[in-house]
């Protein structure tokens, strides 16, 4: 996902009152620059194509998932972030976490609710309650917003300032800007990546991150809709050898017309990122349907069915307990040679032991992944080693400054995408506040 949002925040917290801005966007991802200059108050913003985040709009199907509410330990909030879960123990989310992006989003009038898995959503579950905040406090705080413009290319000069190439698209137009700030906050764009290089940075390759699973299974096709509201998920590709815990998921899932998905299947998909980018998204899936049962006791469980229902189909008599749908209990059975006329008389013990090894051990084939959804993320980018995490500035350019995930940082599903938006926006736009404040002062002084 893209995040367009920390130039918000950016324009949020200056407080000084000399000071001119431009910024530019490709489907929504941003790059500000700054350049403060005196007796000025304009601040300007420049996106491409449409006039609201897109990214935005479509997040959590529409309802923005603004954060997430149950991580209020910043060592635990760091553990979502397959790309940057080191780098974000420190300090990243105590200037600027979850607590505080819904108390600024509350204050600005924007009610929101913690569901039970702690996404944060906006009480009126519509997306746009964010957009129009964000929009508004722009506006109020004086942001003109154009459209149409992209930046090209980016250079620094000896002063140490910045020079950047703009271009209309409409138009064969172009202008050079100066600016003494530059903060690309540009999501996976590659002309972010592309102004990051000319600017002396490296670039992690970018790969997909948060994707479904592709299962040619033409049984598990029928079972499209299907949740299941716990699971353990358990990744296996032929190249990775040693065990990572993390290629290890509970959590609920979705079975889909085309595979598996949901919230297990994502974070699995987040974690293994790049091992399945370099095994062609192939491999192996194992599913403990019944996760809180041990396997002796789900054997044990069966035997007492079959001892109880002698008479009755066993496709008509799954175990209350297990809480199975029909569909998928047939799916189970069908797996096992167990037509649907099989009374639970005919079932040998080896075929009890069967079932509950399949239900415990379903092994699924990955022969690919999901379509890449405009709404989910990309590991990759600007190496954290090469950037402030305290203030989001350049260790290599100064006055350059970086946030959303231009950056090597991805997180999970659960709203830690944009948490980690916020939080990298806010310090970002709080130390080119302070800088370009201190300036103009200096200036007024001179």
């Amino acid at each position: 996902m893209s995040f367009t949002l920390p130039r918000y925040f950016l324009r949020f917290h200056l407080s000084f009152t000399s000071r001119t801005a431009s910024t530019r966007a490709k489907n929504n991802h941003g790059y500000l620059f700054l350049a403060p200059k005196a007796n000025t108050t304009k601040f300007t913003t420049a996106s491409i194509p449409g006039d609201k985040p897109q990214k935005v709009k479509i997040s959590g199907g529409g309802r923005c998932n603004v954060t997430n509410g149950h991580c209020a330990d910043n060592l635990v909030l760091a553990d979502h972030y397959p790309r940057g879960n080191k780098e974000l123990r420190g300090s990243f989310f105590n200037v600027h976490g979850p607590t505080d992006t819904m108390s600024w989003f509350v204050d600005k009038g924007v009610d929101l609710k913690t569901e039970d898995d702690g996404r944060v959503f906006p009480v009126s579950n519509n997306s746009s309650s964010v957009i129009d905040c964000l929009l508004s406090e722009a506006k109020c705080r004086g942001v003109s917003l154009q459209t149409g413009k992209l930046v090209t290319s980016a250079s620094a000069s000896a002063s140490g300032k910045f020079l950047l190439k703009i271009e209309k698209r409409t138009l064969k137009s172009v202008e050079l800007v100066e600016a003494d700030y530059l903060l690309i906050a540009s999501g996976s764009s590659q002309q972010g990546h592309n102004l990051a290089v000319q600017l002396g940075h490296s670039i992690v390759d970018p790969v997909p991150s948060l994707f479904t699973f592709k299962i040619e299974d033409a049984q598990l096709v029928e079972l499209s809709g299907v949740t299941f509201s716990k699971v353990i998920v358990k990744l296996k590709l032929e190249n990775v050898q040693r065990n990572i815990p993390q290629l290890t998921q509970v959590g609920p899932m979705l079975v889909t017309h085309w595979g598996l998905s949901g919230p297990a299947i994502l974070r699995l998909s987040a974690w293994g990122a790049r091992y399945l980018y370099s095994s062609g998204y192939k491999g192996k899936l194992i599913v403990d349907f019944v996760p809180d049962l041990h396997v002796e006791d789900l054997k044990s469980m069966l035997s007492q069915q079959k001892n109880r229902f002698l008479k009755q189909k066993v496709l008509n008599s799954c175990p209350m307990e297990l809480q199975l749908v029909k569909r998928f209990w047939k799916y189970i059975l069908d797996r096992e040679g167990l037509v649907g006329d099989t009374l639970w008389a005919s079932v040998s013990n080896s075929s009890i032991v069967s079932i509950a090894n399949l239900l415990k051990h379903c092994t699924f084939e990955v022969k690919g992944k999901g379509q890449f959804k405009d709404e989910f993320v990309t590991a990759g980018g600007v190496p954290l080693s090469e950037i402030h995490l305290n203030t989001m500035e350049s260790r290599i350019q100064p006055n350059l400054y970086f946030a959303g995930e231009v950056l090597n940082v991805d997180g999970v599903t659960g709203g830690f995408n944009f948490q980690n938006a916020w939080s990298g926006g806010y310090i970002a736009g709080s130390t080119i506040g302070r800088l370009a404040a201190g300036n103009a002062n200096l200036v007024g002084a001179l």
